[in-house]
C-alpha cells in the first residue's frame, strides 16, 4: 500500500480543542467498570488508548461518540457535549464530526465499497464530495475493488474500506478501535502514516484504543485505561 496524501476539506482554526473528557467513569448494566483518563486533543494531535483486552477501551469510544454514554463525567467534540442531545441529534453529529473506525466494520454488503463511501456522507445530510471520496480512495489504495461489494473484500481490504468511510466526512475526530487489527506489518504502518497524514492535513484530532505496539510505535502521547473508583 503506497501512502499519498488526502487534500482536507476543512477551514476550522487549527488551535480548536476536538476532543475532551474530563472525570468520564464508564458503565456496563447501570455499574461502574473504568475510568477513562482525561483527556484534550486540539487539531493535528494524536493520542493512543491502551489497557488490557476487557479494561473497557471500546466502551470508552462508545461514550465519546455519543453511542453508550458513561455514568458520569464531561465529554465535548470539538466543542459540544453529545449527551445533552437527543438521540437523533447524537446520530447527526457523530456522522459529521466524529470518524469511527469499528473493529466490525458495519459495512454494507448490497452496496459497493463507493457507494458505501457516498452513503456515509448523504445518511447525515451532506451531498458526497465525489473529488475528495476519489482522494480518500487513492490514498488508502483500494481503487481496484472500489467497485467490488464488501462481501467479496478480505478482511485487510475491508479494514480499510472502514477507515475510508470513517474520513470521508472530513470529521473533527477520528476514533479507531484496534484499526490494525487485521493488517499485515506493511499495511499497518502504511495505514498508520494515513491516518498521521488526514490528522494533519484536516486539523482533526486522532485517538485509536489499541493494544498492538506497532501503533503504539508510532503514537507518541499514550493513555492508559484505569479501574473504576
Amino acid at each position: 500500500m503506497q501512502a499519498s496524501s488526502v487534500t482536507s476539506l476543512r477551514d476550522d482554526t487549527f488551535s480548536a480543542v476536538r476532543l475532551s473528557a474530563r472525570d468520564v467513569i464508564l458503565q456496563r448494566d447501570g455499574k461502574p467498570i473504568a475510568r477513562l483518563p482525561d483527556i484534550s486533543l486540539s487539531a493535528r494531535q494524536a493520542i493512543a488508548l491502551t489497557g488490557a483486552s476487557g479494561s473497557g477501551k471500546t466502551t470508552a469510544l462508545l461514550a465519546l461518540a455519543g453511542i453508550h454514554p458513561p455514568r458520569s463525567g464531561d465529554v465535548r467534540i470539538d466543542g459540544v457535549d453529545p449527551w445533552t442531545f437527543t438521540a437523533a441529534q447524537r446520530d447527526r453529529l457523530r456522522g459529521r464530526s466524529i470518524g469511527m473506525v469499528f473493529q466490525t466494520f458495519h459495512l454494507i454488503d448490497a452496496v459497493s465499497v463507493e457507494t458505501n463511501l457516498m452513503l456515509a456522507a448523504s445518511v447525515v445530510g451532506l451531498r458526497p464530495n465525489l473529488a475528495y471520496i476519489s482522494s480518500v480512495i487513492d490514498a488508502l489504495d483500494i481503487a481496484a475493488i472500489r467497485r467490488r461489494r464488501p462481501d467479496q473484500l478480505s478482511q485487510g481490504q475491508a479494514q480499510r474500506v472502514a477507515v475510508a468511510r470513517a474520513l470521508v466526512n472530513c470529521p473533527a475526530v477520528v476514533i479507531a478501535d484496534e484499526p490494525t487489527s487485521a493488517l499485515d506489518d506493511g499495511n499497518a504502518r502504511s495505514l498508520l502514516r494515513l491516518l498521521a497524514d488526514v490528522v494533519r492535513s484536516s486539523d482533526a484530532a486522532l485517538l485509536v484504543a489499541t493494544h498492538d505496539h506497532r501503533v503504539l510505535d508510532q503514537i507518541e502521547h499514550h493513555c492508559a485505561m484505569a479501574a473504576a473508583p
